[in-house]
């Protein structure tokens, strides 16, 4: 009998519990229901957002352009990517607007690849971009006499630029998580004459280097100056690339500046836009007097002209 009882009391029990819950379940459903379609709401409001005023140097780029984005006059930080490239924003020399600045690696796969920009309390941006492949002319590795006398030869050259760049690395890997730029890049020479192509392929026999910089025409002793503000990271004396010095600008932006005769900086030192660096000259392996300028962005080597051109240009 009291076990008849017990089935009986659980069973209202059950009963009684199976009711408020359905009435809790129903509870739930609109409370959650409410939620999601607030929730909906939300997301339809986000859609009506006023779109952040963008500006894009080019919606078409070749292999080691330069891409230089200006987000106008836009109070909070902003964050951005282009494919899974995070974009490093700066303030611009006017404090309202935000610079980032990249490129497309020389060995960039062509495609299209998408702009990302968040701007807080706006609607995303977005935009997609287009890489093509971009030719370069392959030309002779050249050893002169005089050069051949002091020991270098196609195979040397080559041995001393790999060792010479994997010292570079180190210093052009290391990004420094500040800006010290807020203006557009100048011309390292008053005059500028391109002598040697950047990304011409230079063969001889079985060794091949592809030329990443700009050859510039400059008489010995021409003053050298810096591109942009920034810090004198690296100075030394090298075998293939002479007398080298390395400006940070700051986010991983670098100039780099080769063959000099002799250095008018040291090391660490902090120096302003225009200032002299050098005197320009035929040291390591070298043809004739001249410049080797190059810029790399966080690792990609870029064609120098096109980064000065763009950024006076959009900037």
């Amino acid at each position: 009998m009291r076990f008849l009882c017990y089935n009986i009391l659980m069973n209202k029990v059950y009963k009684k519990s199976l009711y408020f819950l359905n009435k809790g379940l129903l509870i739930l459903f609109f409370l959650f229901g409410g939620i999601f379609f607030s929730y909906c709401q939300a997301i339809e409001i986000d859609n009506s957002l006023p779109t952040p005023e963008v500006i894009i140097s080019s919606n078409t780029l070749l292999q080691s352009d330069t891409l230089l984005i200006i987000v106008k006059n836009e109070p909070k930080v902003i964050t951005g990517k282009l494919g899974n490239i995070n974009l490093r924003f700066f303030r611009n020399q006017n404090n309202q607007d935000w610079i980032a600045i990249t490129g497309m690696p020389i060995n960039k796969i062509p495609g299209d690849y998408k702009l990302s920009i968040n701007v807080p309390g706006k609607a995303i941006f977005e935009k997609n971009l287009s890489v093509s492949k971009k030719e370069f002319p392959t030309t002779s590795l050249i050893v002169t006499p005089q050069l051949a006398s002091k020991g270098y030869n196609a195979k040397t050259i080559a041995n001393n630029v790999a060792k010479e760049n994997l010292a570079l690395s180190k210093v052009l890997n290391a990004i420094t998580k500040k800006s010290y730029i807020n203006k557009p890049f100048i011309y390292p020479l008053k005059e500028i004459e391109d002598v040697g192509a950047f990304g011409n392929i230079r063969k001889s026999g079985n060794s091949q280097l592809q030329h990443l910089g700009v050859d510039l025409k400059a008489e010995p002793d021409t003053p050298i100056y810096a591109i942009n503000d920034g810090q004198i990271v690296f100075l030394k004396k090298l075998t293939n690339y002479g007398n080298t010095l390395v400006v940070d600008h700051g986010l991983g932006v670098f100039s780099i500046y080769l063959h000099l005769d002799s250095f008018n900086v040291v090391k660490g030192e902090f120096v302003k836009q225009g200032y002299i660096l050098g005197l320009s000259g035929n040291t390591g392996y070298s043809i004739a007097p001249h410049l080797h300028f190059s810029i790399r962005v966080r690792g990609a080597t870029l064609d120098p002209l096109n980064f000065i051109k763009t950024t006076q240009a959009q900037w």
